[in-house]
């Protein structure tokens, strides 16, 4: 038995006793991850601008277009008629996508330009190292 101070690990989804098929059910990650499903959609990720947030090359993106992007969250935006992996900055007047990697510089929208946010990005899917 382990005492309270001793590190502890435990699963958030159980599946049951693996000695039995009792308790085993099918999980469907379209249920689990996707909270409107005609406006979901995967991106692959190029780049390494959004990194410290989690973000890595090659990873797939899960973005929601059903979703309105607020203030902190990453988002796949369109600058340049290009898509673009930032996080949105929008405090009062001030609106910018920000990379998480300060040698990238923010995106702030000039005269004329209008920020067009394309989705937000729910979640991140990546493969293990093998």
């Amino acid at each position: 038995m382990s005492s309270p101070s001793s590190p502890r690990s435990s699963v958030a989804i159980s599946f049951g006793s693996p000695a039995s098929e009792s308790g085993v059910t099918r999980l469907d990650l379209n249920d689990i991850l996707v909270r409107h499903p005609q406006a979901a959609f995967l991106m692959r990720i190029a780049g390494d601008s959004m990194r410290q947030a989690g973000v890595d090359d090659g990873d797939l993106a899960l973005v929601d277009r059903a979703q309105t992007a607020s203030h902190g969250q990453v988002v796949i935006a369109i600058v340049n008629d290009e898509f673009v992996c930032r996080r949105l900055h929008r405090r009062g007047g001030d609106v910018r996508l920000q990379s998480a990697d300060p040698a990238y510089p923010d995106w702030v929208p000039g005269d004329g330009e209008e920020l067009q946010i394309w989705g937000v990005v729910t979640h991140v899917i990546r493969p293990l190292a093998a």
